[in-house]
């Protein structure tokens, strides 16, 4: 496993077959609108794609909104977002690893014809969200979501 470190605010573990992306990388895969990804690490061989965003917390809706709304928000825009490339909602998330909490959701979208599931998690530190999104090809789900949460379970401070 290789640490990381996102924004000088937190620290994780992902497996050694990731490589970090560049930021043409980064740039290119925000193209089509919506928060640009800041941070990103992808295993082409098994075809998965980790990136992180961040962004400033709106005044209002930090004093107003708990994580969860925050989490349900959030879908609710990506479900728009995605919604011409059969965006379907699967369930809700969430996770605690003893110093972290995090609020998310997990999604299904096509890419062309191959279906993909995507999981984010959503954290909220001081005056910022920020959005930890794994993305895998709907057949290995199951493995995929094991190893997020094991990346998600190594997030810690700086």
């Amino acid at each position: 496993m290789s640490r990381q470190t996102i924004n000088d605010t937190f620290t994780l573990s992902i497996p050694d077959s990731f490589e970090c992306m560049r930021s043409t990388e980064l740039q290119e895969l925000s193209r089509n609108g919506g928060d640009p990804y800041r941070w990103g690490a992808r295993d082409r061989e098994k075809h998965i794609l980790f990136v992180v965003l961040w962004k400033p917390v709106p005044a209002i809706l930090g004093w107003l909104a708990d994580l969860k709304g925050i989490a349900r928000r959030n879908a609710a825009l990506t479900s728009r977002a995605y919604a011409e490339h059969g965006y379907q909602f699967l369930q809700s998330d969430s996770l605690d690893n003893g110093q972290i909490k995090a609020e998310g959701y997990q999604f299904a979208y096509s890419a062309g014809s191959i279906r993909q599931i995507a999981t984010n998690f959503l954290v909220k530190d001081r005056k910022m969200v920020y959005s930890f999104i794994w993305i895998g090809r709907e057949e290995n789900t199951a493995s995929d979501r094991a190893l997020f949460r094991d990346v998600m379970e190594s997030l810690q401070h700086v």
